[in-house]
């Protein structure tokens, strides 16, 4: 009888559906995106659900996020798997040594934006200079991009009380 009192619940299938439905919002994000240019891609905040998926193990929910981002990158005119480089590089190099210098990792992902962006920008300039390519991908807008994300987790911040 004591055992049953110890027994939990499988949370399986309610982190399937919440990235599901997280990945399906994303989705239609992209469709109104790419219709209306002031909105940004999200690139700092799917950064963030990156590290949460990493972080907590989900790797099921991993694959299908990178095939969304293949989507994202596609729709925008990128080369598909670019962002997950920039993310794994900035997983990799730059996020452990600023998690470990300042021990809070709340208090700096707005930065993270910041060399997501630009990061993500100077791997697409390379590869459309290693093609030939003569498109000029730098614009004002990604100053915009990163001002309106940073606005958006501070946002969310208060909204949901993270600290």
């Amino acid at each position: 009888m004591q055992a049953i009192s110890y027994m939990r619940r499988d949370s399986t299938y309610q982190n399937f559906v919440k990235a599901s439905l997280f990945q399906f919002f994303l989705l239609i994000y992209n469709i109104l995106s790419s219709i209306y240019l002031f909105l940004p891609p999200l690139f700092g905040v799917l950064f963030l659900y990156f590290v949460l998926l990493l972080r907590k193990e989900r790797y099921y929910s991993l694959y299908s996020f990178v095939a969304v981002m293949c989507i994202f990158e596609i729709s925008k005119g990128f080369y598909p798997g670019i962002l997950f480089v920039t993310y794994s590089l900035v997983y990799i190099f730059l996020f452990p040594n600023i998690v470990k210098i300042f021990d809070n990792f709340n208090v700096f992902d707005i930065f993270f934006f910041f060399f997501i962006y630009i990061l993500y920008f100077i791997l697409n300039f390379f590869i459309l200079l290693f093609y030939n390519y003569s498109v000029d991908i730098w614009s004002p807008m990604i100053i915009y991009y990163i001002f309106v994300e940073s606005i958006i987790v501070l946002v969310a911040r208060w909204i949901f009380d993270i600290k």
